[in-house]
């Protein structure tokens, strides 16, 4: 399970799955999906149920698929409501059960899956025409009409900051019926940016209990096992996998111990030591982008680091290799904005590489000199951080990070001083949450979890809560505003490329890198291709295991 620390976080899951500590305080992103969809669809692209694989590739139809579940499921979500899940297996889970009006595919992109197509509302540029895919229908039978989605966003409304989805609130004003397969719904702002946020589940308004559209309907649960057969009347292809069981595992070593021990068939995993489950013909090991995103934070109220140019001879002075190399046993990928990088809304451009010339030359245009000691000075005063990082007994992986950072930086003579601060899965209070709030720092290691819409306001206004350094974000309220406001799939793109170049001047935070995640899975299952995080199960339809 992905450790999202922080209570702010209304996407953030207990940590069930090995993770290291990760500090996020965005919502996580848009909900695993196991519908698909066109590529780009425009505003008004009707999606088509797509295609069996071609004939070469012979799927299986049939078999048995075994995933881990959270233990006790039921605690603390007793009615089963796919609005309160609490982990990443359950939203795995629920995923195969409940669908969403959009979607997105595995680059970020809106995809249609229980809404057909979308419009603009005449006379009301914040509102959208949601059509209804009619060929949908609920496991008991009931076709989808609009009664559901009314009913599913005011349960929604209902369940407030407990729900895992509680920032559609924030997007979404409101929802209504218009006709039986038709919904009009008013966003608070105009861009199609805030389409991302109707990624909640549909549940019938009957309010019974696993009644779903998706590819998989739940014939039997309890809290230590959940059975699932596929849906043959699915509005999509029916999947190859007849049946998916969901056993209960504590945590996620268990799940991995099970799956040696031939209890299991897949499981997602973030240990850096996944790769030791290879086996050529037996299990197969891969890695795959996730939202994760590891950043050295800035104090913009303490000199030196308010200094954009002593950002930039920083930002210059750390090598990345190492440290993904070393550190994360290759599980990363570098990149120099907080955006994916196999995210469309990902520009490219050069990565703002180790160079260590280019730091020497920026402290020596700042007025540093070294002194006999090859410490570097400004004046008198020699050139000292504090370097503020979270770290467990259990999981030291960024405090290791950090360490390095800290001896690369004293290579060029300033002093770094490490300090790391215990902190656990939700706790707005602990130590380390303490000391980031304290501003007691100069440069500061965290982890944060993106939005599938990669909203970056949380992190570049002023009053944004993963603007921990104090940044002024009113350097970039002209990109943000053009984000909220793009129209369509250009505009948009061209709005956070706009962002990416002056985020890359500016240098609020040095964004490092992108974790890797990785999914360890029985030779036997074969159709799977590309795998995304949050989005694991989404081509799940395409899956079938091998006679061999």
């Amino acid at each position: 399970m992905k450790n999202i620390s922080s209570s702010a976080d209304k996407r953030a899951f207990p940590p069930k799955r090995a993770l290291c500590a990760v500090l996020a305080i965005v919502f996580f992103a848009l909900v695993f999906c196991a519908c698909s969809g066109n590529t780009e669809p425009p505003a008004e692209a009707e999606h088509t149920p797509s295609p069996a694989p071609a004939a070469s590739i012979s799927p299986v139809s049939g078999g048995l698929l075994r995933m881990a579940m959270p233990e006790n499921l039921s605690v603390g979500n007793e009615s089963y409501d796919p609005l309160l899940v609490r982990t990443e297996e359950s939203l795995a889970l629920f995923s195969l059960v409940y669908e969403p009006l959009i979607a997105v595919n595995e680059s970020g992109e809106l995809t249609p899956c229980l809404a057909a197509k979308w419009s603009r509302f005449a006379g009301d540029e914040r509102s959208w025409l949601i059509s209804l895919r009619e060929s949908a229908v609920f496991h008991s039978g009931e076709r989808l009409c609009a009664d559901d989605v009314v009913h599913s966003f005011s349960s929604l409304k209902r369940h407030g900051a407990e729900s895992y989805y509680s920032q559609t609130l924030s997007a979404v004003a409101s929802m209504v019926k218009v006709d039986e397969f038709t919904v009009r719904i008013t966003m608070s702002n105009t861009g199609i940016l805030e389409l991302y946020a109707l990624d909640f589940p549909i549940k019938k308004a009957d309010g019974s209990v696993f009644n779903g559209t998706g590819p998989y309907a739940v014939t039997q649960y309890s809290d230590e096992r959940i059975t699932l057969r596929a849906n043959e009347n699915w509005w999509d292809r029916t999947p190859y996998i007849s049946s998916i069981e969901f056993l209960a595992r504590e945590n996620n070593d268990t799940a991995l111990a099970s799956y040696s021990a031939g209890q299991l068939d897949l499981v997602p995993t973030a240990q850096l030591s996944a790769s030791r489950f290879g086996e050529t013909g037996v299990t197969n090991v891969v890695d795959h982008m996730t939202q994760g995103m590891e950043t050295l934070l800035f104090n913009h109220r303490r000199h030196p680091t308010m200094d954009a140019d002593f950002r930039r001879a920083l930002s210059r002075a750390i090598n990345r290799s190492p440290i993904i190399s070393n550190i994360y046993m290759n599980r990363a990928r570098a990149c120099d904005v907080p955006v994916p990088p196999d995210s469309w809304l990902y520009s490219g451009g050069s990565l703002i590489s180790h160079d260590p010339a280019a730091a020497e030359s920026l402290f020596a245009q700042l007025g540093y000199t070294k002194n006999e000691e090859g410490l570097l000075m400004n004046g008198d005063t020699p050139i000292e951080l504090t370097l503020l990082t979270s770290g467990t007994t259990d999981n030291t992986t960024r405090s290791d990070a950090a360490n390095v950072i800290a001896s690369q930086l004293r290579e060029f003579g300033i002093t770094v001083n490490v300090i790391t601060a215990p902190h656990g899965y939700g706790e707005a209070e602990s130590e380390f949450m303490k000391a980031l709030s304290s501003m007691e720092w100069d440069i500061a290691l965290a982890g944060f979890n993106l939005s599938s819409s990669n909203d970056m306001r949380a992190y570049l206004t002023t009053e944004g809560s993963n603007n921990f350094g104090k940044f002024s974000g009113v350097v970039f309220a002209e990109e943000l505003k053009a984000i909220r406001i793009a129209e369509d799939e250009k505009s948009l793109r061209e709005a956070f490329r706009l962002l990416e170049v002056k985020f890359t001047e500016q240098l609020p935070f040095l964004v490092l890198y992108f974790r890797l995640n990785s999914v360890v899975y029985t030779a036997k299952l074969e159709g799977i291709t590309a795998l995304r995080e949050p989005y694991l199960l989404r081509g799940i339809k395409n899956w079938y295991l091998s006679d061999e």
